[in-house]
């Protein structure tokens, strides 16, 4: 994706005015001037510095990483595989899809607790360990996925879906 600097604007103009702040009071909470601000939220000047912008999402209560990734300056992250170890009273592995390791461990602690896939004992630590997969071929995993069909496991979970078949804990 090419990055959009017209559409970066226009997600600041919008989100300032929904937010009810003028350009004055953004650029002194910001520290530049209102009419830096105001250029660039008009396309007439390409780019701010970084410490200024920064702040200016903060204000603004934009996500930088999400910002910077709709209008094409950083590209979003594949899902990798990753195994998730959780274990508190007895243990459990789990594999996911997911951008990052901290993703699969949350998205797992969710799953385990809101399901109460384990055993929990409050007054004990959950220790999470993740480890990405490596996705070379394995000839055990294939024996494994013809015994047990992940629909079998599914099905009972509360975000399952009935009608495609797929998990909707991640959306």
């Amino acid at each position: 994706m090419k990055f959009d600097y017209l559409k970066l604007a226009e997600i600041i103009k919008t989100r300032r005015i929904e937010k009810d702040i003028s350009t004055r009071k953004l650029a002194e909470k910001v520290g530049i001037s209102h009419a830096e601000i105001s250029r660039f939220e008009n396309g007439l000047k390409p780019s701010l510095y970084f410490i200024p912008f920064v702040k200016m999402c903060k204000e603004l209560d934009l996500d930088l990483t999400d910002l910077l990734e709709e209008v094409g300056l950083l590209e979003e992250k594949s899902e990798r595989k990753y195994e998730v170890k959780i274990s508190n009273v007895n243990e459990d592995y789990f594999e996911i899809m997911a951008k990052n390791e901290k993703e699969a461990a949350i998205i797992v602690a969710k799953f385990v607790i809101e399901n109460e896939i384990i055993e929990l004992d409050s007054e004990r630590k959950i220790d999470i360990e993740v480890e990405e997969i490596d996705e070379e071929f394995n000839e055990d995993e294939e024996e494994v996925e013809e015994e047990f069909s992940p629909e079998d496991f599914c099905k009972g979970c509360k975000f399952y879906c009935p009608y495609c078949g797929e998990c909707t804990l991640g959306e």
